[in-house]
């Protein structure tokens, strides 16, 4: 009797040993809770990174080429009437594709961060 309540004993913790180092790995039950809640909060940091962006290549591609037009114009550099126009045209365009391409790819940069 003896014998059999020391096996059911040591069976037992070793059961208990397994579980707990299954339970802080990443393939458990808590791991998958812990990256399905910060895959909104990594969401939230990328899409802050694509705003700044974004506004950054505003400030660069449009409003920076816009002020540098106008000047010349005023100035007298009348051949830049055109890029007035085009400048700010390509300047929105660009930006705009850059915010599509990044707004598309947050999901995916937000598993892939949740994941490690």
């Amino acid at each position: 009797m003896k014998k059999i309540s020391v096996v059911a004993l040591m069976a037992l913790f070793s059961v208990s040993m397994v579980s707990v180092s299954f339970a802080e790995g990443e393939n458990s039950v808590t791991g998958f809770f812990r990256r399905l809640f910060n895959a909104p909060v990594k969401a939230v940091k990328e899409t802050g990174s694509m705003t700044s962006n974004v506004l950054q290549n505003t400030g660069e591609k449009v409003v920076s080429k816009t002020g540098e037009n106008t000047e010349a114009i005023v100035k007298g550099d009348v051949a830049k009437t055109t890029n007035l126009v085009t400048d700010n045209v390509t300047g929105v365009a660009e930006t705009t594709g850059q915010a599509v391409s990044e707004t598309v790819q947050i999901p995916v940069k937000s598993a892939d961060e949740a994941k490690s």
